[in-house]
């Protein structure tokens, strides 16, 4: 016989957008809500210290969220956890269908929300499966190949993706026994996997299709991170395309056979959107919403990365794949769910990382992404330094903006900025990468930079005002 349950708020995923929504919830007086996740919550971008055990020494297990435990979460969400999946959803009658092991759980909502995330994604290469052949759905952990959506258990035993604990786990179980490991892309999770792994003693080899290693940041900045990434003694091959993976190695298009005991492929995400499939929801690059995160059904709700955005500075719908930007569009949805309407406000996208001890950030569109989507920009690079020219302790830097010209359609203004990059050697780019956030998402012209004060003090940064530099530098241009 079917267990059956009937809730108020129906949560499918526990990701940082689904426990945030049920947390929200809670405040606000909705107390009568279930939330479902097939995996162990995580904080997903810290995985790679916990394998590295250089900044987290526990390892994997310590980032695990136990929800039983944790000082911000209500205390009863552990018990209103259900750890299974979600096979069928019924937008018209709100009748769902849980799957937990070999039994089933009926449970019928008022409201849904859906959190399904993403998946990671490795392109169909030969020898990546185990070579077995199964069309059913997957009952575990999910990767997409290509464009088919596997179990992660399929994989070759030397092949791995890092977005779960269980893929920490294996790869900290390799980080023991191998000497040598291959990254596969070379985006923010790639380079801190590959640190995490140069900390373990292995030998890391780097293997990008792009002509540069990081896609968020432009040519110009990402040869900073080349150098950091060489001097570390980190071979990386750019401009090559993996073709095969063999048990010891990779061969490359090139027809160079690449050795190692591990390949790790951080070849980006893609939107798990299976159940949205399912209930029939609109659905473009990602599930459509509203600014209040409501789908096209009045009845279901939509949040993290399985979700399109409007760029804040273009309007173009984009996958911004941002976990705190997940919480926020959680707490917009809860307080419709609850009655209390928010409007989640103009985002764009955005990333931040460092590796060796060299920090980047990368807000809104680089000049290389924006002229592939034909809109017309310029650029202004500013060399700065984190402290003034007498002191040793200061090392040099780079920021670069990405400007409109005139010309541009969609609303886009001449002079507005629409992407900020910045690279810190042994300091953090946060508060100048929140700023810029700011700046792209309105919409703000390289004038209005004028209106930005920079404050200096001499143990922290130099007297130079970095704001009035671009202004300056844009007007000489």
């Amino acid at each position: 016989m079917i267990e059956s349950k009937k809730v108020d708020t129906f949560i499918v995923g526990g990701g940082p957008g689904g426990r945030i929504a049920y947390m929200a919830l809670s405040k606000m007086g909705k107390k009568n809500a279930l939330m479902v996740m097939k995996e162990e919550p995580t904080v997903v971008c810290s995985l790679p210290y916990g394998i590295g055990r250089r900044l987290i020494p526990g390892g994997p297990e310590e980032v695990v969220v136990d929800l039983s435990k944790s000082p911000r979460l209500p205390k009863d969400i552990a018990k209103n956890t259900i750890r299974g999946e979600v096979i069928s959803l019924d937008a018209n009658t709100r009748e769902a269908i849980v799957r937990t092991g070999d039994a089933e759980i009926s449970v019928s909502f008022e409201k849904a929300l859906l959190a399904p995330g993403a998946v990671p994604w490795i392109p169909p290469v030969d020898g990546v499966l185990d070579g077995v052949s199964d069309e059913a759905a997957p009952a575990g952990e999910s990767v997409q190949v290509g464009n088919n959506l596997v179990d992660k258990e399929r994989l070759s035993g030397n092949v791995h993706v890092l977005r779960s604990a269980n893929d920490a786990r294996r790869l900290d179980d390799l980080a023991r026994k191998a000497t040598h490991a291959i990254i596969v892309g070379s985006g923010a999770i790639g380079l801190e996997t590959a640190e995490a792994l140069h900390d373990r003693g292995l030998k890391i080899t780097v293997i990008e299709t792009l002509p540069h290693v990081t896609a968020p940041l432009d040519a110009d900045m990402a040869e900073l991170v080349e150098n950091r990434l060489d001097e570390k003694g980190v071979r990386v091959l750019t401009s090559q395309k993996v073709v095969a993976v063999k048990s010891d190695g990779v061969l490359l298009e090139s027809g160079e056979y690449v050795p190692g005991d591990g390949v790790v492929f951080a070849t980006g995400v893609r939107p798990n959107l299976t159940l949205a499939r399912k209930a029939g929801l609109e659905i473009e690059k990602g599930i459509v919403t509203n600014s209040r995160m409501q789908t096209s059904n009045e009845h279901i709700y939509a949040v993290g990365d399985a979700v399109q955005v409007a760029d804040a500075a273009t309007g173009k719908p984009v996958l911004p794949l941002v976990g705190t930007l997940a919480m926020r569009q959680g707490v917009t949805a809860a307080a419709d769910i609850a009655g209390m309407p928010l409007k989640m406000q103009p985002a764009t996208m955005w990333g931040v990382s460092a590796i060796f001890e060299l920090h980047w950030g990368s807000i809104g569109w680089t000049e290389e992404l924006a002229k592939r989507e034909k809109l017309s920009v310029s650029t202004v690079t500013l060399p700065v330094r984190t402290r003034e020219k007498a002191m040793p302790s200061g090392k040099e830097g780079r920021w670069k903006i990405v400007v409109a010209e005139d010309g541009n359609e969609g609303g886009i203004k001449a002079g507005q900025i629409l992407g900020f990059q910045i690279i810190l050697d042994g300091e953090s780019p946060l508060g100048t990468a929140e700023r810029f956030l700011d700046i792209v998402s309105f919409k703000e012209t390289v004038p209005e930079l004028f209106r930005h004060f920079a404050i200096h003090s001499p143990s922290h940064n130099p007297p130079d005002d970095p704001y009035l530099n671009l202004f300056m530098q844009y007007l000489h241009a």
